[in-house]
């Protein structure tokens, strides 16, 4: 029953939200969360750090590499390519180790956010994460009993609802997905999770938080679904959140099949990620 507590939607969005709800609440909706999400962590004490996103890692690792950090002109386009170039020069233990300290996992705790997504009844929740903050909110959640897949090897005898990681997890469970030559493998070596992706696509409504438009794994992993089933067949994919996209990154996501539910639409939003994720998850609790 809807919470009258709950602001009203736009009509712009509404459609889409009550479709979503209504997959959701029947057992036919999945979620992947991308590295924006982690954002919304609580941290602990007085920490500082926030969780990189794709352009403070690519400076990472354009440091690790120059010994400087990138100017204007020596900018770069492919932080892929940079994290192959890291292995290459000081190997792969370095290129990981690079990764856990510029990811402050354990400096933050998993805050309401985390609790009211795992809340909800999803068949499974995918995540391109290293970070353990979905796995300890699970502490937090009562109405949902997650398995936690780390591996490919886990999801023999896993059962729904899940959380998979899907490009490893932090401390050790390796490869952490990042280079170019770890993606163009990753079909190949990591074919069962990219098959359970694709299976889930066909039987439930996939959500996508915490992905911006230029983020490389959101890219990597619409290619790998789709490359199966083809574009004529795929389902529509729901993109969620204050989307800050550019006329151009619209036009290519919805090329793409990719339904776009910009929550900056909502009232009283102002461009929070925070407040946008809070209103569509509550949105969905209150159905």
């Amino acid at each position: 029953m809807k919470n009258d507590t709950v602001p009203l939607i736009p009509s712009s969005i509404s459609p889409y939200l009550n479709e979503i709800a209504e997959r959701l609440w029947s057992g036919h909706a999945a979620i992947m969360v991308g590295a924006g999400f982690s954002k919304n962590a609580s941290p602990n004490g007085t920490s500082t750090r926030g969780f990189p996103d794709w352009q403070q890692l690519g400076d990472l690792f354009y440091e690790k590499i120059n010994g400087t950090k990138p100017d204007n002109k020596g900018k770069y386009l492919n932080v892929l390519k940079l994290a192959d170039e890291v292995q290459a020069a000081l190997g792969r233990p370095a290129l990981d180790q690079s990764l856990r300290d510029i990811i402050p996992d354990y400096e933050y705790k998993p805050s309401p956010l985390h609790v009211k997504l795992l809340d909800l009844p999803w068949t499974d929740v995918f995540t391109t994460n290293y970070d353990t903050l979905l796995e300890r909110a699970c502490i937090s959640v009562s109405s949902q009993k997650y398995d936690v897949v780390i591996n490919k090897e886990d999801l023999v005898y896993s059962e729904k609802p899940r959380i998979i990681k899907l490009h490893g997890s932090f401390p050790s469970e390796r490869p952490f997905i990042i280079t170019e030559e770890d993606y163009r493998r990753y079909p190949k070596e990591f074919a069962p999770f990219v098959n359970t992706v694709q299976q889930s696509l066909l039987e439930n409504t996939l959500c996508l938080i915490g992905f911006s438009g230029d983020d490389p794994n959101f890219f990597q992993w619409i290619g790998w679904i789709r490359d199966n089933l083809g574009s004529e067949n795929s389902p529509k994919i729901y993109l969620i959140g204050v989307l800050n996209l550019s006329s151009a990154q619209k036009k290519l996501l919805e090329y793409r099949n990719i339904v776009l539910i910009d929550m900056a639409a909502c009232s009283d939003i102002d461009g929070s990620h925070y407040k946008g994720l809070e209103r569509f998850l509550d949105y969905l609790l209150s159905r």
